[in-house]
């Protein structure tokens, strides 16, 4: 830790337990940034009032625009949760301190057990997770599904939501939907400059969706927003366009395993060996998807996929039995079973 921590450490200690003298936040939220708050909402509709955190000017202007009371720090908690690895900011153990993984299962590496233990409890999306993390001496971790996913299983974006979000975007229901999406452009993992040139070439005939990670280069994420024809998604939940959408094309994307969950055909563009890979992700998309490595291929390999839907449904079904607890839309309303216990 830097000197800046042992500076605030011990203030915000003393100021903690005079705090407790009078009353502490007995329930607060972390927010450092609105998809946090987003992937929080599914677990916050089943808790008691919750005082929000906001961590940063980003934050604070989603939420004003969204209406949510918030504070920023120094807050002094009973149980704090969050959904990024910042528990230091709350250096006070009596303090219970509850995670959540910010993406689907171990689409990305563990860090540090440290980074996890400091955590009272760490949510996860599977007990194949929970081993994994035990395997690495990580000992906070409950598996409690993918609370993300939620309103996909429990009826929330149901027929008519869907039918006013195609309008809404201006879909064409005489045209099949195919959703692009591409993860953060690092190490060779992202495909997005092997389409971001030719997807147009596709708008003819399909409803065109655009999605790919938000630390993408901004000339990138504003060129796709030029696209014609295509619509380039800017909310921060994108499990409805999941949801409206025939087909997914990615490369090494968390989305793949959400896309999983709705059991769709996936197409998945190869990508190099990285150091930032793990061999049973990798594995798993491969069986689950059907691979290509140009986009010249990728006209076939979509007629094949709606020719056959169903191919690769026996592979997609064993990934969800690794990727989640449940796909019941009860993720949100176990997590904050287990949050409920610490207030």
């Amino acid at each position: 830790m830097v000197l800046s921590y042992y500076l605030y450490k011990y203030p915000y200690k003393i100021a903690w337990f005079a705090k407790r003298l009078f009353g502490l936040e007995q329930l607060a939220f972390y927010c450092a940034d609105p998809l946090d708050y987003e992937m929080f909402l599914p677990i916050a509709k089943y808790l008691p009032h919750i005082t929000i955190i906001a961590k940063n000017k980003k934050t604070k202007d989603y939420l004003d625009e969204k209406g949510v009371v918030y504070k920023t720090m120094p807050v002094f908690p009973k149980v704090v949760i969050m959904g990024r690895h910042e528990p230091y900011k709350f250096p006070v153990k009596n303090i219970v301190k509850i995670g959540f993984d910010h993406g689907l299962y171990q689409f990305k590496r563990w860090t540090s057990p440290k980074n996890y233990n400091d955590f009272n409890v760490y949510f996860v999306s599977s007990e194949k997770q929970v081993q994994n993390a035990k395997k690495m001496g990580i000992n906070s971790t409950e598996a409690i599904g993918y609370p993300k996913l939620d309103n996909a299983f429990n009826g929330t974006y149901d027929n008519s939501y869907l039918d006013n979000l195609k309008r809404k975007i201006k879909i064409d229901n005489t045209k099949k939907t195919i959703i692009f999406t591409s993860t953060w452009d690092v190490d060779g993992l992202s495909a997005l400059d092997k389409w971001i040139d030719r997807v147009q070439e596709l708008t003819k005939e399909y409803n065109i969706l655009l999605t790919v990670h938000t630390w993408t280069d901004l000339k990138k994420i504003e060129k796709l927003r030029k696209i014609k024809d295509a619509h380039y998604i800017q909310d921060f939940d994108v499990t409805p366009y999941l949801m409206i959408s025939d087909i997914f094309v990615g490369d090494y994307n968390s989305l793949i395993g959400e896309y999983c969950a709705l059991n769709k055909p996936i197409i998945t563009f190869r990508v190099p060996d990285s150091k930032r890979e793990i061999p049973e992700i990798k594995s798993l998309i491969q069986s689950i998807s059907l691979q290509i490595d140009e986009f010249d291929e990728i006209h076939s390999v979509i007629k094949r996929s709606l020719e056959n839907p169903r191919e690769k449904e026996a592979e997609r079904k064993a990934a969800n039995e690794i990727f989640y607890l449940a796909l019941d839309g009860k993720a949100g309303e176990r997590a904050a079973k287990i949050i409920r216990r610490y207030l």
